[in-house]
Order: C-alpha cells, then sequence, then structure tokens
C-alpha cells in the first residue's frame, strides 16, 4: 500500500526522483512504469500515479460502464485521454510530461502522497492547501469518517 508523504525536487526537464519506497511497491507490481494522469476533482490540482495493474484495473472497471453515459465519456475525455505511461529510470526517477507539469503548476518543490493503490504528486503549495482542506473538512465534520465504514 502506498502511504506516507515526501517532499522531492523535480529538475528542469520535468524529472522527479520516486520515493524508494513507492518505487519499490511499483517494481514488486511487476513494471517499472506508472500512468500519471490529472485527478478530475482538483482544485487543487494534482497527479495520480498508476502502477501497470492498478491501471488495469481501473481500465476493466470502466469496460462495465455504460459508454453512452456523459459522465464516463467525461471521464474518458478528460482523465483517460490525459493519461500517460511514464517509465522508472535506472536512477529511480519519472519524466513528467511538460502538459502534466504544467496543468498541476509542478514547479520545483513536490510532493508525493500515498492513497493506497496508487499515489499522488502535487506542488508543494497545492499539497499544503489540500492537506488543510482536508483537516478542516473532518474538523467541521467529524461524522464524515464514520461513514466511510472503516
Amino acid at each position: 500500500m502506498f502511504s506516507g508523504n515526501y517532499h522531492h525536487l523535480i529538475d528542469s526537464k520535468g524529472r522527479i526522483s520516486v520515493p524508494s519506497s513507492f518505487r519499490e511497491l511499483v517494481q514488486v507490481s511487476g513494471s517499472a512504469a506508472v500512468f500519471l494522469a490529472p485527478h478530475p476533482l482538483s482544485p487543487p490540482r494534482f497527479l495520480e500515479a498508476y502502477p501497470v495493474p492498478a491501471w488495469l484495473e481501473l481500465k476493466e472497471k470502466l469496460l462495465r460502464l455504460n459508454r453512452f453515459d456523459p459522465n464516463v465519456l467525461k471521464l474518458e475525455t478528460f482523465f483517460i485521454g490525459s493519461a500517460q505511461r511514464c517509465g522508472i529510470d535506472p536512477q529511480g526517477r519519472i519524466l513528467v510530461p511538460t502538459r502534466h507539469r504544467e496543468w498541476a503548476a509542478l514547479r520545483k518543490d513536490v510532493v508525493f502522497n500515498g492513497a493506497t493503490d496508487r499515489f499522488r504528486i502535487y506542488d508543494r503549495q497545492a499539497w499544503e492547501q489540500a492537506l488543510g482542506d482536508a483537516e478542516a473538512a473532518f474538523k467541521a465534520n467529524p461524522e464524515l469518517l464514520a461513514r466511510l465504514d472503516l
């Protein structure tokens, strides 16, 4: 399971070192690549990174949906259509495509945030906003956790 958060730097070419614990989980899945996609429910904007098996599982779920449902079409257009497979190089880095860097406003300081079967990549300021928003929502509405039935 992807968990924790890690602060890293993105270089001028758009390469970023994947945290070693995340890299190990990706490689254990049988591939040295992830699918990067912009998350449709931002703000703040962030990228989601799916190891190949998790991406294939998502694909299978999507194939069971009604292809003529307008919401499915929107998801396919925005999320699936924007996704790109990114390999992890021998130095443990991924090259974040320019359009993804621009969309998520990834500057220099980025945060990797674990999210069970995938991880997220935020610009540091966006991550601080997301973290603050989540904390405020749970403090204002403690029953939100109860509804999750964990």
